[in-house]
């Protein structure tokens, strides 16, 4: 593969990854396009009234118990957003959207710091949360024995969540006496911020490498913007120097302007910069038999693939080695048929998560296997 000069980062890369051309989620493309990163880890209709888990929660039911923390949901905006403008890719088994962090301080406290007063600190946290949890559910107990049938199931909706919260923080609070892993710092800016993207998003994928080294966890989603607006959609303009947001760079480059193409050229090249640092260092980690890149899937992408079309998504998908992908490919799809849901059930089925069928798949892609 040749790479153009907004992914030229990914050249060195060439044989560890593979570019997606064609690929979508069918009951996204007619849907508003500020609205489907809500489904890009699901396949959902934004709109519709049942929702599929994400990708990573489905594969951290399997596997979650075995690491401290199931997943970690990360976002440079943080929070959930709203419907059809979320700020987060995960959402847990009910469906419900899974609150991204964005805070770099707490993330790296609650994976590294074993101040005693961190600890200590986390440890009262768990027992006020887990009161709250059962004064919920015994309000929620009484409640349905005064309500319709109807109104039951959806408590009974609400109530798998809380369980779901109760289930982590008994999890924790088992965690809290194990003590935390010793990680070098010297590669965390804890402190950046929106003013500094590039030292801001490095570190997150630092903190993401870390979890991974330490086996701190297994599956992480980083969402590294969203089109609701605020200062991360404003960053390029204010952060570097491009003269717009990253939304008017977007539609300024639907059109013909050679300029504005450059302007989003040169956006779309920060983001793959930083990416392919990050995959160069999972590459050069040995780990097992291989690297840590090669025991690891990576999926890189957008829900759009130019201004408001939610069709063929831009996809990368690096490492997976060890894991039975075949990389060092280019995959033209816009006419098989595949859903984007047909990929997802593959990397289940590679990291060993007991699936025979993801959102609307409709079977597994068998091009990308070794």
């Amino acid at each position: 593969m040749k790479f153009g000069k907004s992914t030229t980062a990914f050249q060195p890369l060439e044989d560890q990854l593979s570019i997606f051309y064609g690929l979508d989620h069918p009951q996204v493309v007619t849907g508003n396009g500020h609205s489907s990163a809500d489904s890009f880890l699901t396949g959902s209709n934004p709109q519709g009234a049942v929702v599929s888990p994400s990708l990573d929660q489905i594969a951290a039911l399997a596997h979650g118990k075995k690491t401290r923390f199931p997943s970690l949901v990360l976002g440079n905006e943080g929070g959930l957003g709203i419907r059809g403008g979320s700020r987060t890719l995960s959402y847990n088994r009910s469906g419900r959207a899974i609150p991204s962090i964005n805070n770099l301080p707490k993330i790296y406290n609650q994976l590294f710091n074993s101040d005693p007063a961190i600890i200590q600190s986390e440890k009262a946290l768990y027992e006020r949360n887990g009161d709250l949890v059962d004064r919920v559910m015994g309000s929620a107990k009484d409640l349905k024995r005064r309500v319709s049938a109807t109104d039951n199931e959806k408590i009974e909706s609400y109530l798998e969540s809380v369980r779901d919260v109760e289930k982590n923080i008994e999890r924790m609070k088992a965690w809290s006496d194990t003590p935390k892993p010793h990680v070098d710092t010297k590669d965390l800016a804890l402190q950046a911020t929106v003013t500094e993207p590039a030292l801001f998003i490095e570190t997150m994928y630092n903190l993401i490498y870390l979890a991974f080294k330490t086996d701190s966890t297994r599956y992480a989603t980083y969402m590294l913007q969203s089109m609701g607006g605020g200062e991360w959609d404003d960053m390029p303009k204010n952060a570097l120097g491009l003269g717009a947001n990253h939304h008017r760079l977007a539609h300024n480059a639907a059109g013909t302007g050679a300029k504005a193409m450059e302007q989003l050229g040169t956006f779309d090249k920060f983001q793959a910069d930083l990416l392919a640092k990050f995959l160069t260092r999972m590459s050069e980690s040995p780990e097992g038999e291989g690297s840590m890149l090669d025991n690891t899937i990576v999926f890189f992408g957008s829900s759009n693939s130019k201004t408001h079309v939610n069709r063929q998504y831009p996809l990368i998908v690096a490492g997976g080695k060890n894991l039975g992908i075949a990389q060092g490919q280019f995959h033209e799809m816009a006419n098989s048929g595949t859903p984007l849901s047909n990929l997802f059930l593959t990397f289940l089925q590679q990291l060993d998560v007991p699936s025979e069928r993801f959102s609307d798949s409709s079977g597994i892609v068998k091009e990308i296997l070794a």
